[in-house]
């Protein structure tokens, strides 16, 4: 059996891909738009933690909160002023915008940061022993700030009459029209969530892996896929498929190395070819 550092480190990685998927699902599915900035916002999410904790020495955690406030407000401004005047022009257009924000958001990171890697120190020292197993506190600390995130994003959309109107929304957004939920508003707070979920993601991976202008790129490809194998437009589906993939690699790289990308997309594919609607996706009739 792997070690518990095993264990703790797919589930953190697969609590942050849940995040960037759950976000994606949100905006799509009420929206009916595909954020691509969505990986910007994780990268500049990262960068914020980096420039509050190490550069001005603060505290990392307050860092990770100046983090989701700043993205937040800038995925709302894109939201109303880029996004929602383009909403009845088509699916084209607002991709094109937001497509270009990846280019204008990386290029503004540049021009501050410039384009080496940047480096997050260890936040919290030492580790906790349980009898046999030893955890470092800094990656326990991290799993449960992820995993409290998830927590709090499920109590939001099931118990809270916001939340049920984001699923009335998602699911007939006619019908929830005609009960008085208002689009505009519904889509401020729904890009809002989706900005917050991939800041945090970001502020929580900055001190795992290094921080650089282009890392956003493969969490939102991770988060697509996951999207895919779970059920497009499906919240329970994001949650299956950020931790199908973001555990199961991080168990299998501890049996068979770097042939784990490998299996990891070989499962992919199979998923997608034995249930091409994903896992809690509804199949469409065809004529």
């Amino acid at each position: 059996m792997p070690p518990a550092a095993v264990w703790v480190n797919g589930i953190l990685i697969g609590s942050t891909i849940v995040m960037m998927a759950s976000g994606l699902v949100l905006v799509l599915s009420v929206m009916g738009i595909m954020n691509w900035t969505h990986g910007q916002f994780y990268m500049i999410g990262a960068f914020i933690v980096y420039t509050v904790f190490v550069k001005l020495g603060l505290n990392y955690f307050f860092g990770l909160l100046m983090a989701a406030v700043v993205v937040t407000l800038l995925g709302v401004v894109i939201e109303k002023y880029l996004q929602r005047p383009l909403m009845g022009k088509g699916f084209l257009p607002v991709s094109v915008v937001s497509l270009g924000l990846i280019f204008v958001l990386e290029g503004i990171i540049v021009a501050i940061f410039g384009t080496g890697l940047k480096s997050v120190p260890t936040i919290l020292q030492g580790v906790l022993r349980m009898g046999p197993v030893s955890i470092s506190v800094e990656r326990s600390v991290l799993v449960g700030l992820a995993l409290g995130v998830m927590f709090a994003l499920y109590l939001f959309i099931s118990r809270t009459k916001t939340g049920l109107a984001i699923r009335a929304a998602a699911q007939e957004p006619v019908i929830a029209g005609l009960y008085g939920v208002r689009s505009g508003r519904l889509f401020t707070i729904v890009m809002a969530i989706g900005s917050t979920l991939a800041a945090i993601a970001g502020g929580l991976m900055a001190p795992v892996f290094f921080v650089d202008p282009w890392i956003g790129g493969g969490p939102l490809f991770t988060a697509l896929i996951a999207i895919v194998i779970g059920g497009f437009g499906s919240f329970k589906g994001a949650v299956a498929g950020g931790l199908i993939l973001g555990f199961f690699p991080s168990v299998m790289a501890y049996y068979i190395g770097p042939w784990y990308e490998l299996l990891s997309f070989t499962v992919v594919i199979l998923i997608i070819l034995f249930r091409p609607q994903g896992i809690f996706g509804q199949a469409e009739a065809r004529l």
